[in-house]
């Protein structure tokens, strides 16, 4: 399907992307939800299909952070066995997804993904994968050495074998979660950009409400979306939230490559094809953690999966400016007081 690309959409949103949303702030709503990604933006939709009154804050703009920034894989290959069947249900919907949003933004290709094996323990660990895979009707097939080189450029690698899901797919998120905002809104949900809830509000130990940047709202259910920032906000309420934030870097590239147009990793590199034509290119499971408060109060929580990582996780004792687990950040305000969370933007 040809897919035309607005100017203003060649890449991740920031704070210089124009303000697309701004209603009103209104008195009283059903349902507040603080954040604009995915899953905020997801969860004003069906909300708004399902006739709630629902207003999405979001402090910066909406898909501002990680949401534009992902790795825009639809995957269910390599899922854990309890969390494949949520994964084949976000596919089978995402299939539908742009003729429901009746936007070419929400293109979902399903051009299949790639596990490429540089070695015999991967090849053991996708075996694995075949069981729950088959447990499930899931598509996904090994390929071995001779298989794998009818399917990719002469000398491309020296790989073993390979995973492959046909079903699995990509699609664009700095494009896709905009388009889906503007169908919530177009389903009834109200989208504030620019507008950060500072707390909650409460009567006898209920919600009542939320106070933002720009006044008071009345709701009796907040969904909570704040992606890297959720548990900062939930901790200035009283309510621990174990979370801690990793920055993995992504290069874009532009390249002319026919012969492939889908997505794949191996040990070392992770790609995806972009739908105008360029890559998306990492080094797989490089990343950096930065020790701050919460590292110290919830390590222990994530220590499995620090151990089977650690190999590739670069540790920093003190984290960016802005960081949200950061040294310096505070972690009380009041609902009169500007937060950490106005009007900023986790730029990687």
């Amino acid at each position: 399907m040809a897919t035309s690309f607005p100017e203003t959409a060649n890449g991740p949103v920031n704070l210089d992307t124009p303000i697309q949303f701004s209603a009103k702030l209104p008195d009283a709503v059903d349902v507040v939800i603080i954040g604009g990604g995915i899953i905020g933006v997801s969860t004003a939709l069906y909300l708004a299909e399902q006739n709630k009154r629902v207003l999405l804050c979001e402090k910066g703009r909406i898909a501002g952070e990680q949401s534009s920034r992902n790795w825009g894989w639809i995957r269910q290959q390599g899922r854990d066995a309890a969390e494949l069947p949520l994964m084949m249900e976000a596919n089978r919907i995402w299939q539908g997804l742009a003729k429901r949003c009746q936007s070419e933004a929400l293109d979902f290709v399903q051009q299949g993904i790639w596990y490429l094996a540089n070695k015999q323990a991967d090849l053991a660990r996708y075996e694995k994968f075949m069981q729950i895979a088959r447990e499930h009707s899931l598509d996904t097939r090994l390929l071995n050495k001779s298989q794998l080189g009818k399917q990719f450029p002469p000398n491309a690698g020296q790989w073993l074998g390979a995973m492959y899901t046909p079903s699995d797919g990509r699609a664009e998120p700095w494009l896709a979660v905009p388009a889906m905002a503007k169908a919530a809104e177009k389903a009834g949900a109200l989208i504030r950009e620019q507008c950060a809830v500072r707390t909650l509000l409460t009567q006898a130990g209920k919600i009542t409400g939320v106070m933002t940047e720009d006044g008071m709202v009345k709701a009796e259910q907040v969904v909570l979306a704040g992606g890297a920032w959720s548990s900062l906000f939930a901790r200035n309420f009283g309510i621990q939230l174990p979370q801690l934030s990793v920055r993995a870097c992504v290069a874009r590239v532009d390249a002319d490559l026919p012969c492939f147009l889908s997505n794949a990793h191996d040990s070392e590199l992770a790609m995806r094809y972009r739908q105008d034509g360029g890559f998306n290119l990492a080094l797989c499971d490089r990343h950096d953690h930065f020790l701050g408060p919460d590292a110290m109060r919830f390590g222990w929580k994530f220590r499995k999966a620090f151990l089977s990582s650690w190999q590739h996780t670069k540790i920093h004792p003190r984290a960016p400016r802005h960081f949200p687990d950061a040294w310096s950040t505070s972690r009380q305000w009041k609902q009169d007081q500007p937060s950490l969370l106005t009007a900023q933007t986790l730029l990687v």
